[in-house]
């Protein structure tokens, strides 16, 4: 709504709709119309322009959206979630709770079928590709670790030039995840287009509304989504939000047969790395 291409009076509704957030779950069509001197042929050309049906579907999900943004991080801002004269510990008690109520507010939009369904696709998969650019890129190094331990082949595809021929060659037997705050980067579309083809199921892992990347899903897990695109200090929240969802699938993958999992886990780590020891009691193992 707010950065889309409108006419003047498309505009006018939209700066109305924006301005009174939930205010206008009671109205109808007309009513609005007649605040923003418009006609209500102005609403469902909006809608038809950010890929609705109609206007009441863009007003449930506008709606949904709006009490989301309400409800959450009511104290922290996550773009600049501490000022220049905060105390070193103030910022250290900022970030922290910055960083909880990501995970929690991540938590929040989670829902079992969704995560069920990214769970079969990755299961039934012989590789899972994925793709991700910037600091997201890097965010999955420990996914694709933690994954190696439990026999699954997770494969990252970080070169820009490489990624594009990387799903192309990709197995009709793989998957992969896909992961975008905005769910509008160019070359990720580009890997989503290509893996459609293919007829690969997709796992996106993206912001909440909707976008391009989600569309083109088989699966789309949300992430808390409260910072601008280049307007803060860090990507602490979407950082943590993202890492929060990576653990959680890579949980989900080891609880499938647990027990082999653990024994595994446990067995290789006691070869690989019987020459540690600590002199505290608490890591010492039994």
């Amino acid at each position: 709504m707010e950065n889309c291409t409108f006419s003047n009076s498309e505009r006018v509704v939209l700066n109305y709709i924006l301005d009174k957030g939930t205010h206008i779950q009671n109205m109808t069509i007309k009513e609005i119309s007649e605040e923003t001197f418009t006609v209500p042929s102005t609403l469902i050309r909006i809608a038809k322009k950010l890929n609705y049906n109609g206007w009441n579907s863009l007003k449930e999900d506008f709606l949904k959206e709006c009490e989301y943004l309400e409800q959450h991080f009511v104290d922290i801002d996550a773009n600049l979630p501490f000022k220049n004269n905060d105390t070193i510990m103030s910022i250290a008690g900022k970030i922290a709770a910055l960083e909880k109520e990501s995970i929690e507010d991540t938590l929040s939009l989670i829902t079992h079928d969704d995560l069920q369904k990214a769970i079969q696709i990755m299961r039934k998969a012989s590789c899972i590709h994925l793709f991700a650019v910037s600091n997201n890129l890097l965010i999955t190094q420990e996914f694709k670790h933690n994954m190696s331990r439990i026999q699954k082949d997770v494969r990252i595809h970080g070169l820009q030039n490489e990624i594009t021929f990387d799903a192309i060659l990709a197995q009709s037997d793989s998957c992969a995840i896909i992961v975008s705050y905005s769910g509008e980067t160019y070359v990720l579309d580009k890997i989503a287009n290509t893996l459609n083809n293919k007829n690969i199921p997709i796992i996106v892992i993206t912001s909440i509304g909707d976008n391009t990347l989600s569309r083109k899903a088989d699966c789309t897990l949300r992430i808390c989504t409260r910072e601008k695109l280049y307007s803060k200090i860090a990507t602490f929240s979407t950082d943590r939000a993202i890492t929060y969802l990576l653990d959680v699938l890579y949980s989900c993958m080891f609880a499938l047969d647990y027990d082999y999992n653990l024994n595994l886990k446990i067995e290789t780590s006691k070869t690989i790395e019987n020459g540690r020891f600590s002199t505290l009691d608490i890591l010492k193992e039994d």
